[in-house]
């Protein structure tokens, strides 16, 4: 823990705006004193140079499933006022643009599963490409990849990787209106089309979890997700094609900011 770290409550923390030279407002931590303790240095010093972006309001606030990022820690958050020079950061969520996310249910316990969990890891290790620079079973020409970036996940079920279902419980039905392909750049399209069907690397993943009944917060809301059994395992998974998003928002930003005061906000 930081020793310019100062207590505001039992579950809010701040670094003054005189912690770092160019801070414009103070840095908000929010957590309890256990999950600050366990923050590793990074979410400091990345939370108070999110601090110095130009027209940032009030605080630049942490919350508590902080950890180092890029630019901003995961978990960062910051409002800009534009009447007051706000930026676009796209830094903020590490570059992660529509990042996928995919709760799959399963009908098995944690009983069922435990006595088979190393064959169960090494066969998605097995199954699911991982890392950066690898390359998935897909294997798309850059138009394919165009289509795919406009037509979402329509263009998935229509060649039978997917059903269609599944548009049903996809945020915007799989595709947000108005996507414009012209928009992505060709290295956006060079850095991105061969990597289509892998996890990708950073802080993707691809997880075998238990829910837990002591876990579940709000019983209806869990029996909409298709949890109703004690101890049921589902798998979640967290991905996308990082260096296309990358890519694509830096292009889109280009002259819009101006010079931000360090790499990767």
């Amino acid at each position: 823990m930081s020793d310019n770290l100062q207590k505001i409550s039992d579950t809010v923390w701040e670094l003054p705006a005189t912690y770092k030279q160019g801070m414009r407002v103070p840095a908000r931590i929010i957590a309890t004193e256990k999950l600050v303790r366990e923050m590793d240095d990074a979410v400091y010093q990345q939370i108070s140079n999110v601090a110095t972006l130009p027209g940032i309001t009030r605080y630049a606030l942490c919350m508590p499933d902080g950890h180092s990022g890029y630019g901003f820690p995961i978990g960062g958050v910051a409002a800009m006022d534009v009447h007051e020079g706000g930026v676009i950061s796209p830094g903020g969520i590490g570059f992660d643009i529509n990042c996928g996310m995919r709760l799959v249910i399963t009908n098995l316990t944690h009983d069922d599963v435990q006595p088979h969990l190393r064959e169960i890891v090494d066969r998605l290790y097995e199954r699911v490409p991982a890392g950066v620079g690898s390359h998935g079973f897909l294997k798309l020409s850059r138009q394919d990849f165009r289509d795919l970036v406009e037509q979402g996940a329509r263009w998935c079920i229509e060649r039978n990787y997917g059903w269609e279902d599944d548009l049903d419980v996809t945020e915007e039905n799989g595709c947000i209106s108005g996507a414009d392909v012209s928009k992505i750049s060709e290295r956006a399209v060079d850095r991105g089309y061969n990597q289509v069907g892998t996890l990708g690397s950073g802080n993707h993943y691809l997880e075998v979890q238990v829910a837990r009944p002591e876990d579940v917060r709000d019983r209806e809301l869990a029996k909409k997700f298709g949890i109703t059994i004690p101890n049921q395992i589902v798998v979640m998974l967290s991905e996308a094609v990082r260096p296309t998003r990358k890519s694509a928002a830096l292009a889109n930003l280009a002259g819009k900011n101006g010079p931000l005061p360090l790499r990767g906000l």
